[in-house]
């Protein structure tokens, strides 16, 4: 029968993009000179999974060029070369090139051959080098040939190999009630697998017949035998969670005496060095035995790591599915249908009287509690942290350090919150922006930071965490911060501002959303077009979020994004405007208040304006932006809510507020087309349809009607 792989291409793509990205991840955590063993070993196993997985879907000139990549990280991984700065930017582009070949392959574009092929020649004149000077190594240490009369002394100075360190032995008897609580004794014994080679015996003893069998229980045991120069600490950690849930014993044990020799033996090893008291080991020359040898149990032991964890990758998949994003976008509509079918519940439940009103509300209260919990459940599997978006700044802030030749530090905190899938995917492109702004433009040259006493080495601060309900992340940096009196001299030379018109702080940062607006002298390709920040402040908004900027001279820039947590789900003032209801997000609230009749002004060019903290804000009508009917025209009759968006706060005047709650947005561009000033619409629990507000978009359509 024959299988048809091709079903299997989408999986491999997605793996192995993933791996790529483990793969740069480890490469930028390599010491130059010192490598950290594991994460050469880590990087071993992508390209060594990618070559295998290449050639079983037949793509060769991927599998041709992992393979040559996979013979250099096996020179690394043996000690036979040292990693260099040179090095490691040949791994790094090769990584850029894996990646490019597998985005060609997977939309079935052609391969960029020649610079695979300049890639691919550059690792083996890499591996060539090592290959030459290899020889030479010996020469250096070579002593004068001994004459035939040295040599039973030479062969007596020879040391005897040190004998191997007594094995472990292990006793792990679970209890068993241990699987229930979450420990999983399988793996255990993998992690124990990669700490050296071990022996496993099992106990069934206490299996009970098959039709008595609980799967939640453990009924089996375990003796293990675990060779090698172990700390008990490593092992102890292994059954730290089990700690409680079982029995544990650890022992040395005696060491091996020469009549247990043959016990090793049955294991096959094809290397005659792996049993140093062989005869065959003993009638080698030393001056033969005692470079060759080396390598062997090096690589010997780095083998032993990538097989066990090669299976621990397969069983932890087990544990987890993939679900394409239309499943669960499908599931989401459903769950907000029935959010709005409960309301609609919970609004007739309000009304009903008799004996049965009192049990059907309990139900009714018990319905809305599950079905929050189940909105709940379902935008966490939309979820994903953050640093699938923040690992991708490391590389890039190194590469841009080096071109720009700044000393650079990238510091990352709250990887772990969690976004959206949806929000997570468009805020890349806004954080690459701010991220390089801060090194062109904030970070000071390593000779200008020593001249203002500061280290040579900026900082770049990525941060993220839940904030008010949304989520904020902030982008800082320890640099010059923003010269005002250089943005204020931009935006008058364009005509942005009066000659002699004075703004404060705030306004002077918002001059750098604007389009078109940049302070670089001259254009390049990192920066000058004036394009990044308004494309920032667009995206951002389009999110539903805002970004704000504080910056302080000498000291550096800090820019916030605050979020929503999904887009599918807002929470929102419910407001009242003649017959009509209207949803204006809560984080664009700030206040809400009612006027009196002497505090509204009318200003010649700008309508209504009140005095709010110090400043005075225009009134916007919602009855004269929508067409509708008021219940009252007199501003003190009704409410204003001080809302917030581009940076400028304004009042919405309505009839009334309705209440707090959480609404499911329904796009009216898919469904109808693009209006000015709303976002999105949603159902009520009466049946009847509400508008969400977009507050930028109406402070657009007030400046519009009022420059009209």
């Amino acid at each position: 029968m024959t299988v048809d792989l091709t079903q299997f291409h989408d999986a491999f793509f997605e793996e192995s993009f993933e791996a790529l990205d483990t793969m740069e991840a480890a490469l930028l955590k390599l010491d130059i000179g010192a490598p950290d063993p594991e994460l050469i070993n880590t990087i071993f196993r992508v390209a060594h999974s990618i070559k295998g997985g290449s050639a079983t879907f037949g793509f060769s000139e991927i599998a041709s060029f992992t393979h040559s990549l996979e013979t250099l990280l096996d020179e690394l991984r043996s000690g036979g070369m040292a990693v260099s700065v040179a090095l490691s930017d040949l791994l790094l582009k090769s990584v850029d090139v894996m990646r490019a070949m597998l985005r060609a392959v997977q939309s079935k574009q052609p391969i960029d051959a020649q610079s695979v092929s300049d890639l691919q020649f550059d690792l083996e004149v890499a591996i060539a080098r090592k290959s030459e000077a290899a020889p030479a190594e010996p020469a250096a240490v070579e002593t004068p040939p001994a004459t035939p009369s040295d040599a039973p002394a030479a062969s007596a100075a020879q040391p005897d190999p040190p004998p191997p360190p007594p094995p472990w032995q292990i006793r792990f008897r679970p209890f068993r009630e241990l699987l229930v609580r979450g420990n999983d004794p399988v793996r255990m014994l993998r992690e124990l697998a990669e700490l050296g080679e071990l022996e496993v015996r099992i106990d069934t003893q206490a299996l009970p017949p098959l039709a008595d069998i609980t799967p939640q229980d453990c009924h089996l045991s375990w003796t293990l035998r675990l060779p090698g120069e172990i700390p008990e600490d490593a092992i102890r950690q292994v059954f730290e969670w089990a700690e409680g849930d079982c029995d544990l014993s650890l022992e040395r044990l005696p060491p091996a005496t020469p009549a247990d020799t043959h016990a090793p033996a049955a294991d096959p090893a094809p290397e005659p060095e792996s049993t140093p008291d062989s005869p065959a080991a003993n009638a080698a020359e030393p001056s033969s035995a005692a470079h060759p040898a080396a390598p062997a149990p090096t690589h010997a032991r780095s083998e032993t790591p990538a097989k066990s964890e090669a299976s621990v990758s397969t069983h932890a998949d087990s544990g987890s599915i993939r679900v394409s994003v239309e499943k669960i976008d499908e599931l989401m509509n459903t769950v907000g249908e029935l959010v709005i079918t409960q309301a609609m519940l919970s609004q007739l439940g309000a009304q009903t009287e008799g004996p049965q009103a009192e049990p059907l509300r309990a139900g009714l209260a018990q319905l809305e509690r599950n079905m929050r919990e189940l909105q709940e459940s379902v935008m966490r599997v939309r979820m994903l942290p953050i640093s699938f978006v923040f690992s991708r700044f490391p590389r890039m802030v190194r590469d841009l350090a080096q071109r720009l030749g700044k000393q650079i530090e990238l510091k990352l905190t709250g990887e772990q919150t969690e976004l959206d899938k949806t929000i997570l995917e468009k805020i890349g492109d806004p954080l690459v922006h701010l991220v390089r702004n801060c090194i062109d433009h904030g970070i000071e040259s390593p000779e200008v930071r020593a001249a203002a006493g500061k280290p040579a080495a900026g900082t770049v601060h990525l941060d993220a965490c839940h904030r008010g309900g949304n989520i904020a992340v902030e982008v800082s940096d320890d640099g010059a911060g923003l010269d005002k009196a250089r943005i204020l001299a931009k935006a008058r030379k364009r005509g942005l501002i009066g000659t002699s018109e004075p703004l404060s702080d705030a306004e002077i940062h918002e001059l750098i959303f604007m389009p078109g607006f940049s302070t670089a002298e001259k254009t390049t390709d990192l920066s000058g077009r004036g394009v990044g920040m308004d494309v920032v402040r667009r995206n951002v908004k389009e999110l539903g979020g805002k970004i704000e900027l504080a910056s302080e001279p000498g000291r550096g820039s800090r820019f916030t994004i605050t979020l929503p947590l999904t887009l599918a789900i807002v929470d929102g003032q419910s407001v009242a405007v003649g017959g009509e209801t209207y949803i204006v997000p809560l984080i664009s609230i700030v206040e809400s208040m009612q006027l009196k009749p002497e505090g509204v002004n009318r200003l010649s060019g700008r309508g209504e304006v009140f005095s709010f903290r110090g400043d005075y804000l225009p009134i916007i009508r919602l009855h004269e932006v929508f067409g509708v009917e008021p219940r009252t025209r007199a501003l003190h009759e009704g409410l204003v809510v001080v809302a917030e968006g581009d940076g400028r706060r304004v009042g919405l005047f309505v009839d009334d507020l309705l209440g707090q709650q959480q609404v499911v947005i329904k796009s009216l561009e898919a469904n109808y087309g693009h209006i000015e000033g709303i976002s999105g619409a949603t159902i009520l629990g009466d049946g009847s349809v509400a508008l969400i507000l977009d507050v930028p978009g109406l402070i657009r359509v007030a400046s519009m009607r009022a420059a009209a």
